[in-house]
Parts: C-alpha cells; sequence; structure tokens
C-alpha cells in the first residue's frame, strides 16, 4: 500500500488530512490513485495511519483517517551510521540500503584518507539530495520514519557527537581479537532493559572510506572510548561494511 510523510502528528480527533505539493502530484499524475483507494500516512514520529482518498486533483488530495497505530517497522535501536565519505556515488546506495536496514541518522564523515570531498559551496545541495534519496528508501520499504541525512562531519566533530552513545563501534581490519558478534552478545544484556523500556538504546557505527581509517584515528577513537571490532577474515568494501553492520544488530536485537 502506498506510504506517504507528512509533517506533524495528527491530532486524537481528526478525520481528515489534505495532500498537496510534490506528493499530491505524485497521487495523481503518477500513481493514479483515485477516490475510494487506500494509502497510509506516516507522522514521522513512529504512528501509522490508515487512510482512504475522499478527493483528488493534481493540486491536493484529501484522504479520511480511518485508523491509527504504533509503526511496526521501526528498529528497537537509535542507530547512527557515520559513514566516511567514498568515491563516485556509493554514498547513494549505502543510503539506500542502510535505511532499509533500519539506521535512524547517517552521517557523511570527512575522514584522512576520504578520495571523495564536499566543497562548502555544495553541501547544502547534497544533504538535500542524500535526504530524498532516504526519504524514497523509507517509503519503498515501509519505515515509520525517514532517517536524517547530516551535512558532512569532521572526523574530530563526529567522535564528539559519539559521546552520547550508549555502545559506539569502529570496524578496523587491523582489529584481530574482538569481533562483532562477540561485543552484541556482551553488550547486549546492558542494552536489554532500555529496549523493554521502549527507550531505545543509541549506537554508533563509524565506518572508514576506501582507503579505511588512519592510525592517528584509529587512536583518535580509542581515546573517545569507541570500541574497534574486526567484521571477519574478509576485508569488506565500504560500501558493504555499513550495512553488515546494521544487519548484525538487527538480528541480535530481534529487528528481523
Amino acid at each position: 500500500m502506498p506510504r506517504f510523510f507528512i509533517e506533524q502528528a495528527l491530532r486524537p480527533d481528526q478525520t481528515q488530512w489534505v495532500i498537496n505539493g510534490e506528493e499530491a502530484r505524485h497521487i495523481a499524475s503518477v500513481l493514479r490513485l483515485e477516490p475510494g483507494d487506500p494509502l497510509v500516512l506516516c507522522d514521522g514520529a513512529r504512528t501509522d495511519y490508515s487512510a482512504r482518498i475522499t478527493a483528488i486533483d493534481k493540486v491536493t488530495v484529501t484522504v479520511e483517517i480511518l485508523d491509527r497505530q504504533p509503526s511496526q517497522t521501526e528498529s528497537p535501536l537509535d542507530i547512527t551510521l557515520y559513514q566516511g565519505l567514498p568515491k563516485s556515488d556509493k554514498l547513494d546506495e549505502i543510503i539506500q540500503k542502510a535505511v532499509e536496514l533500519g539506521v535512524s541518522r547517517i552521517v557523511p564523515m570527512a575522514c584522512e584518507r576520504s578520495v571523495a570531498r564536499v566543497d562548502a559551496r555544495d553541501a547544502a545541495r547534497k544533504a538535500e539530495r542524500w535526504q530524498k534519496i532516504a526519504l524514497a528508501a523509507a517509503k519503498q520499504c515501509g519505515r515509520g520514519l525517514v532517517p536524517i541525512v547530516s551535512c558532512v562531519m569532521s572526523f574530530r566533530t563526529v567522535l564528539d557527537d559519539c559521546q552520547t552513545a550508549d555502545l559506539a563501534l569502529i570496524p578496523w581490519e587491523s582489529e584481530r581479537e574482538l569481533s562483532l558478534r562477540a561485543q552484541l552478545e556482551t553488550a547486549a544484556p546492558k542494552l536489554q532493559p532500555q529496549i523493554d523500556a521502549r527507550l531505545r538504546p543509541k549506537i554508533a557505527i563509524l565506518i572508514g572510506p576506501e582507503g579505511g581509517f588512519s592510525l592517528s584515528e584509529i587512536d583518535q577513537a580509542l581515546a573517545a572510548g569507541i570500541l574497534p571490532v574486526t567484521l571477519g577474515r574478509r576485508i569488506l568494501r565500504t560500501e558493504t561494511a555499513g550495512p553488515t553492520v546494521l544487519a548484525m544488530l538487527g538480528y541480535q536485537f530481534n529487528d528481523f
């Protein structure tokens, strides 16, 4: 069923909503929905509204609210993926897959070995484009909220940003002893009480660019309390590593 995100939560007594702008044009001209057709509205705060179209034109779509229920598609974790800036359009795919796998926030990260650079003049335009990719992915996979894609952060700023996380991990190809699996099994009992109370523990994942993290960056991360982990015997590409960690988090914490 088509899903559309709205800007605010509806009042408990509200029975109607008007969709306009680009979303209305998409409903009328691309999906070619008609009065009587069902759809779902999502308020971005993990509430889904079952609705039915009552009137439609190329400018606005009016819907009747039939029911509301908490979204059942959100992760019990509040996960931020700090992704080292990759080359070309790899970040587009990373955003798509991360959204599908339950991420809450994606932060492009400028690292010492990042080949790609984002000019300050292009930062806002790129962030807007990345946010649209996240929106499209959230619709496609049935998310209850649209993950936020931040503007590019420096590595130092990322380390400061991670300090509020309940668990912060940095996969590193030179780590040989502590596996991601072992770290998640150790962390699970500590995080489960928060999950049971629906508090959504904050998880931070730092993924390096194609060249990986420099030793200086690893030293800084360790000093900031971020735990290094290995993802196994094989070295994963930057576009594979993030989704791999997200999938393992989902498995460990019953999101699948």
